[in-house]
């Protein structure tokens, strides 16, 4: 499989952009503003699946096969060369990129209708999936900084869409400071190491860092930490989150929850891994202690909140705590496989639990009018497929039994344990009760959900269309089925656990 493919699909989103917009721009006179954005959003989603087609035998030959498809655009020796490779982890997260993307796309062509401009929305959201996907394929810094850009600057004109509203565009403006400090901190890491070495590609950094300075280095390393960790969210770079997560159009909530955070935290670790090697190995603690405090900061403000979005986007921080956890367990322990497998499993079933989560709550405040969980009371027998659906996402990222969101932190669990040290007990421990504290924020709402004292607002809710109800759909039946079948994704998860052993110096 030759990596010609990957630039293929680069290549199809990136002009399908263009033609999602011209799509809707060319049928509005015919149709209307209605009519042309649900004609945009159905080429995005054709798109998309189209993508996701192409995206399967690559994921195959990859993860079956053993390949790592390659390809470099421009001259070989030249440092500002385009080369793309797609290891095991960059299948994990391609593919769930993909998969959301097109859940979002499809939900959104209903969502959207009451909304100007949509044929702008889809057109954002198919450059905003490019550049995540070019982001997690670049083989060197300045091509992952293009990319991440380019997700980044989708991202905000996404998050301040409905910008006729203050809210939007006030979250907006926060996003685009927070995040420009960020990029602008990991552009000055990648200056210096440029500087010093004089190389930009991974492999290349690899053999000439040992003659960079220490406290250089750590400089260096401290500024592409801060600068990926702000769009990874961790905790105190998250303040931006709850904000944008909130006002933006729902289906764009699941994106930025789902995977866009994700993939800053994608980014920092490809950085560490690939430039720095071992030297992860004594960040891993670190990266363990600030996953404990970014579980106990969102879990604990998701607690306090009536905003159902403001209480998914801090639960959202809580998760990204997992994540950090058992790549930070697996890091400092150079052979905990459980760690480093859970928590690149949690990155896959929080983007579909999360995602499931934002696109019930999108179906209910679309109708609904209010974000308050107060109003929703009831809402239920009105909407039974929303509110089932709600419910399996709410367990599933509490971790309930038998969801996915269980075994990805299962594993998570066992990290600590097998890692044999108080460290390891009290993360665990500390992991579980974290757990048991999202418990106190969701099974509330789903008790709402299903009161038998309505809500004089939810007597007009009906069920979700059924271009809301078939990703919801989707989406619920994954996080079903990666509970009771968790070999399934773990097939891809745990080639991808390989490149990160050998990063480390374990495998």
């Amino acid at each position: 499989m030759s990596g010609l493919t990957l630039v293929l699909i680069l290549a199809l989103l990136l002009a399908g952009a263009l033609v999602t917009y011209l799509c809707g721009r060319i049928t509005r006179p015919a149709l209307g503003v209605e009519g042309s954005g649900k004609v945009a959003g159905i080429v995005a989603a054709a798109i998309l699946a189209s993508a996701l087609y192409r995206f399967w035998p690559l994921a195959v030959a990859v993860v079956r096969w053993g390949q790592v498809p390659e390809i470099t655009l421009g001259p070989s020796s030249s440092a500002f060369s385009i080369t793309l490779a797609v290891d095991a982890l960059a299948i994990v997260m391609g593919f769930t990129i993909l998969g959301l993307a097109l859940m979002v796309a499809i939900y959104s062509v209903a969502y959207m209708d009451r909304d100007v401009g949509v044929e702008k929305f889809h057109a954002l959201l198919l450059l905003m999936v490019a550049g995540m996907l070019g982001l997690v394929a670049s083989a060197d810094l300045f091509n992952m900084y293009v990319f991440f850009e380019l997700m980044a600057i989708a991202s905000y004109v996404l998050v301040a869409f409905r910008n006729q509203q203050w809210e939007p565009v006030e979250a907006g403006i926060k996003y685009v400071v927070m995040s420009a400090v960020g990029s602008l901190l990991a552009l000055l890491g990648i200056a210096l190491l440029f500087s010093y070495t004089g190389e930009l590609g991974f492999a290349a950094l690899a053999k000439r860092l040992s003659a960079v300075p220490r406290l250089p280095m750590l400089v260096i390393t401290t500024l592409f930490i801060c600068g990926f960790g702000v769009k990874a969210a961790v905790v105190p770079l998250h303040t931006w989150l709850p904000d944008a997560h909130a006002a933006a159009p729902s289906g764009i909530s699941a994106m930025l929850s789902g995977v866009v955070i994700q993939t800053g935290l994608f980014a920092m670790l490809r950085v560490l891994m690939a430039c720095f090697l071992g030297s992860l190995v004594p960040f891993g603690l670190a990266l363990a202690m600030f996953a404990i405090l970014t579980m106990f900061v969102g879990n604990l403000l998701a607690l306090v909140q009536s905003d159902l979005k403001r209480m998914l986007a801090f639960s959202s921080i809580a998760q990204m705590g997992y994540i950090l956890l058992g790549l930070g367990l697996g890091s400092y322990y150079r052979y905990s496989v459980s760690g480093l497998s859970g928590g690149l499993f949690h990155i896959m079933t929080h983007a579909f639990m999360k995602g499931l989560a934002f696109l019930c709550a999108g179906v209910i405040i679309h109708q609904l009018g209010t974000r308050d969980v107060e109003d929703m009371r009831g809402l239920g027998r009105r909407m039974p497929f929303t509110a089932a659906c709600f419910t399996v996402a709410g367990l599933a990222l509490a971790g309930v039994p038998p969801f996915s969101g269980f075994m990805s932190k299962w594993l998570i669990y066992k990290a600590g344990l097998d890692a044999g040290t108080w460290a390891g007990y009290t993360c665990a421990a500390l992991a579980i009760l974290n757990s048991i504290i999202s418990l106190g924020y969701y099974l509330p709402v789903i008790n709402r959900f299903y009161s038998k004292e309505a809500s004089p607002k939810v007597a007009a809710l009906h069920e979700a269309s059924p271009w809301s109800a078939v990703p919801m759909g989707a989406l619920a039946l994954a996080t079903i089925f990666l509970g009771v079948y968790p070999q399934v994704a773990l097939n891809a998860v745990v080639p991808a656990m390989h490149v990160m052993l050998r990063a480390l110096g374990g495998w």
